[in-house]
């Protein structure tokens, strides 16, 4: 997809302020047409973070230190996901891309409307082409 620059970006930390944690987990972040993901590498817990790009209210990228170049994900429902990338270049690239996923209509590109009609007292739907 032309929205997405780096698709995938490794050694990357999240800390999910709102689950409580102070720890941040190191994982991979993968950006899909709908989704962030993030997958830690911890091969027993393995946990994933999945955020829906239309829940993101906002992307902010505070200045860069010494660790890396932060992204801040503000949601609508009141979740701050804080991501750390490495490279201050991949991290331009999750941010460009994740201001232009989280807009509202990029799906429209990617969503069929549906069409119902009646046939013989029968409901039907089908995807208009």
């Amino acid at each position: 997809m032309e929205h997405i620059r780096t698709p995938k970006v490794e050694n990357v930390r999240l800390l999910d302020r709102s689950s409580g944690q102070r720890k941040a987990g190191i994982g991979t972040l993968y950006l899909s047409a709908t989704h962030t993901i993030f997958v830690e590498n911890n091969p027993e817990t393995r946990k994933e973070t999945w955020v829906l790009h239309t829940m993101v209210s906002s992307v902010d990228r505070p200045p860069t230190t010494p660790t890396g170049s932060q992204l801040i994900l503000r949601c609508k429902d009141f979740r701050i996901i804080q991501i750390l990338i490495p490279q201050e270049r991949d991290c331009l690239d999750v941010h460009a891309s994740l201001v232009r996923l989280s807009r509202p209509g990029v799906y429209r590109n990617f969503v069929k409307p549906q069409s119902s009609f009646i046939y013989g007292g029968i409901t039907t739907s089908c995807a208009l082409l």
